[in-house]
């Protein structure tokens, strides 16, 4: 049996921090819903994350997170795809989802002006 560690590409860091994400979901043919929102992250490596979400996401599903700067570096948004997804039932009403993610590539960040 291969161990979980054996299977991935790199060494995973604890890293607990907030990301905002932007998912985008086709409702029909025509329509699409854009949902925001703010995953915590459980750990990370160079090529993905484990993610805690407050809404479900399907496997294969690509959204934008939006990665704080760290020490003086610009903030990043990069592509996220769904790897694979476990629900987490928090109470009779409320669920969570671990999500594992493949990181795609950075997309540049637009600059805001005032």
């Amino acid at each position: 049996m291969v161990t979980h560690q054996k299977r991935r590409d790199s060494e995973r860091l604890s890293c607990v921090q907030i990301y905002p994400y932007e998912l985008m979901r086709f409702v029909d043919g025509s329509t699409v819903q854009l949902t925001e929102g703010a995953g915590y992250s459980i750990n990370r490596s160079i090529g993905g994350m484990l993610l805690l979400l407050p809404e479900k996401v399907d496997r294969q599903q690509v959204f934008e997170i939006q990665v704080p700067p760290a020490m003086k570096r610009e903030e990043l948004t990069k592509l996220g795809e769904v790897r694979w997804t476990r629900l987490i039932p928090v109470d009779s009403c409320t669920n969570m989802y671990l999500v594992g993610i493949r990181l795609l590539f950075n997309l540049p960040v637009s600059s805001h002006s005032s």
